[in-house]
């Protein structure tokens, strides 16, 4: 029996207008073989994605839109070609202790990418942003109860255009005054920007979540004043077009970008995903950003549900939900994404513990 959504709640937490209800928990990632093994079958149609996210307990469906599926894509065109083409690093293994099968992992290389230079910038295959297919979006409006809504996830901008240009290439350019990196930074915002115009005209659209890794574990892989010239003029943009249809703007960076938290905050958005607890110290960033943003994330995917028990998840998320979950504005969640490899039970624990103790007002 599917879990009745209350997407109501989420929005409440995710714009820190009080306590809702209950901690909602979020993810904007849950790898295939974790889905399959909760329905009991192989998760593979969008009729499967609605009845997992349902059933888990949680308020959205997400979806990947954007230049990071197109980087996605061209990955898997490339490794069909065969190792070494595409400018992208490729290795399949068994990833998981848990799971018998193995699966594809894709890097980036930082040294050269798909457009080095202004000729490859001409003949690149610029998707076209009216094209992606909303089909799938259209159908989740279909499958969704009225009480549910789908995230879109639309990255990268940042990300996207150094994994275009090559992260070495790239820094170089910005270094030496060019202009490759600012040409592409500015085709990629274009496009973003006409995405979610697109998106916003769906009625089963709740929010907008833009990733755009962007930091290290402990420190930006750029300097501030790059971000703020180049990039993050393109996050506002789109946060005002997301905001003036009054829908929640979620940023996803993992790493440590303290510096420019208040920077986000003026691009307008209203939740930042995942705050890594080797990179932050959420009860900090609570004390600091507690009724600006909300919070979400901070289940160590590093140790605890990784390596440790089911017992040791309750008691995580018991204490974030504890300390960080008073007055609201905290969704409950991974550190990063649900992986292959987190055991299937503390996954479990996680949603189990979260419902249990998350509950307003926290009496923990």
């Amino acid at each position: 029996m599917l879990t009745m959504p209350d997407f109501a709640n989420l929005r409440k937490a995710l714009l820190c207008q009080g306590e809702p209800a209950y901690v909602p928990p979020l993810e904007y990632h849950i790898d295939k073989p974790i889905k399959s093994q909760f329905l009991g079958r192989e998760a593979k149609t969008l009729d499967d994605e609605v009845e997992f996210f349902l059933r888990a307990g949680y308020d959205f469906v997400p979806i990947l839109f954007g230049m990071r599926l197109t980087l996605v894509q061209r990955a898997l065109q490339a490794a069909e070609q065969g190792e070494g083409k595409g400018h992208m690093k490729r290795a399949e293994a068994r990833y998981s202790a848990n799971q018998p099968q193995t699966s594809t992992r894709f890097w980036a290389e930082e040294s050269v990418g798909l457009i080095p230079d202004s000729a490859a910038f001409a003949d690149f295959d610029w998707p076209d942003p009216d094209q992606y297919n909303y089909h799938d979006i259209r159908r989740f409006g279909e499958l969704l109860p009225n009480e549910a809504k789908v995230i879109p996830a639309v990255g990268y901008i940042f990300a996207a255009a150094w994994m275009l240009v090559g992260f070495e290439r790239f820094c170089i350019d910005l270094a030496e005054g060019g202009d490759l990196a600012s040409r592409v930074i500015h085709r990629i915002g274009e496009i973003h920007y006409r995405v979610v115009k697109n998106l916003l005209d769906f009625e089963c659209v709740g929010a907008i979540a833009m990733p755009d890794d962007m930091a290290y574990t402990h420190s930006l892989m750029v300097r501030p004043e790059v971000l703020r010239r180049h990039v993050f003029p393109w996050h506002k943009k789109i946060g005002e077009l997301v905001r003036s249809r009054d829908l929640p703007y979620l940023f996803h960076c993992d790493g440590c970008y303290a510096p420019v938290i208040d920077d986000l905050i003026e691009c307008g958005y209203n939740a930042i995903h995942p705050c890594e607890p080797a990179s932050f110290d959420i009860v900090d960033l609570k004390r600091r950003y507690g009724g600006r943003l909300c919070l979400c994330g901070n289940i160590n995917l590093d140790s605890t549900l990784t390596r440790g028990t089911p017992a040791d998840v309750e008691e995580e998320v018991k204490k974030r939900i504890r300390t960080v979950g008073p007055g609201g504005g905290y969704c409950c969640g991974s550190s990063n994404s649900v992986t292959e490899y987190v055991p299937f039970g503390n996954y479990l624990a996680m949603l189990d513990a979260t419902k249990k103790h998350g509950k307003y007002p926290i009496t923990l």
